[in-house]
């Protein structure tokens, strides 16, 4: 059996086995008027958390838990955010509707809660695509943090104008006009080039230079962490399908937190 066909096999028993999770696990967090789906796995002997948020569905599809099955057996606490809102379900980025960035406070206090119960002495905070752009908005705010992500979005006006998730920019700008959409295009690269604690952050970065949103995103964003000096570890494969990305990298993310988990 070829290595393409195993991980195609791991990636639907994922999917199986998170679907049965969800049915006993699922909690809900409500901030103002937003309501955050999530699960929490919690270990006490545990010094590492980590946030995973989700990548976008096929059209047609709503969103669901990204490596839930991946990251079992690493000794941590696991938090794992659905960005289901927009009309098709399929997700926000995490951001809000009508350019009010509600979704992406609740998230933010979701996130801030778990970290105050929990008291962590590591943060990880990972995911793909949308999932990667997400773990890059939401943890660069914090000093140390270690950022997992797969092939993400960097320009997000231009990419949700020309996909299949034109129903996520709708819900995000509501009446749309060229400020908001010129503020949301440069929204995570404002945050990158405006943060103070990137010296102490680490950024690891798996993406095929082969794939369209390595020349239209990803290239983009690494010259500017460069710039800004940030701690950047690339992981590069040559996959032509920017989907197939579900494929390569659960193991770079479970091998990459491994040993983040694990180090001193």
């Amino acid at each position: 059996m070829s290595d393409k066909a195993k991980r195609i096999i791991r990636k639907y028993y994922e999917f199986l086995v998170t679907k049965f999770k969800i049915l006993h696990e699922q909690k809900i967090f409500g901030y103002e008027n937003v309501k955050v789906k999530y699960m929490l796995k919690e270990d006490d002997e545990a010094d590492a958390l980590i946030i995973v948020f989700s990548a976008c569905t096929r059209k047609g599809l709503k969103a669901r838990y990204n490596y839930v099955k991946t990251l079992d057996g690493i000794p941590s606490n696991r938090l794992y955010i659905l960005d289901d809102y927009a009309k098709d379900h399929r997700g926000s980025y995490y951001m809000g509707e009508n350019f009010q960035f509600n979704e992406e406070k609740a998230t933010d206090a979701l996130i801030k809660k778990t970290i105050a119960a929990l008291k962590p002495k590591k943060l990880i905070f990972c995911g793909s695509s949308k999932g990667g752009y997400a773990a890059l908005n939401f943890g660069l705010q914090y000093c140390g943090a270690y950022m997992v992500i797969g092939a993400p979005q960097y320009y997000l006006t231009s990419y949700l104008k020309d996909s299949e998730n034109f129903a996520a920019l709708e819900h995000i700008l509501g009446k749309a006009d060229k400020q908001k959409e010129e503020t949301l295009e440069y929204r995570l690269q404002n945050k990158i080039y405006n943060n103070e604690k990137c010296s102490s952050q680490h950024i690891y970065v798996h993406y095929s230079n082969q794939e369209h949103t390595y020349q239209e995103h990803v290239v983009h964003m690494l010259e500017d962490m460069k710039k800004c000096n940030y701690q950047i570890t690339n992981d590069v494969a040559s996959y032509t399908n920017h989907g197939d990305l579900s494929y390569y990298f659960p193991d770079f993310l479970r091998n990459t937190i491994a040993k983040i988990v694990e180090s001193r």
